[in-house]
């Protein structure tokens, strides 16, 4: 004897399309948050270094003719932390550029879908 078809109810239909859905969106937003605090700190480090290296740079015009080879190493080296933090902070700009697009993307298919 066969079994009549049975479906769920709507209600445990929308709970369970809102978990899953809900997931998805949890872990697209703690991306964000994370890529954020990253890019975040990283900025204040890349200000530090820049004030640091002026700072080593010093104010009178011709200083740098009578720089000692100490100073002159470390400012090369802030500028190479500039550098490469100035890389990854474009990059970690990209990241969010990319992830505000998929959160859009999101909203639109899944628009109430998710409490």
């Amino acid at each position: 004897m066969a079994r009549a078809f049975k479906v769920r109810s709507a209600e445990r239909d929308a709970q369970t399309d809102s978990e899953r859905l809900g997931s998805i969106s949890a872990a697209i937003e703690a991306a964000v948050a994370s890529i954020r605090k990253e890019r975040d700190a990283l900025r204040a480090r890349v200000d530090a270094a820049r004030d640091q290296a002026a700072f080593a740079t010093g104010t009178d015009y011709d200083e740098y003719l009578t720089r000692d080879a100490k100073d002159a190493a470390r400012i090369k080296e802030y500028e190479q932390q500039m550098a490469t933090g100035e890389k990854r902070t474009q990059e970690l700009d990209r990241q969010l550029g990319g992830l505000g697009a998929v959160q859009e993307a999101f909203k639109q298919y899944f628009a109430g879908k998710v409490q």
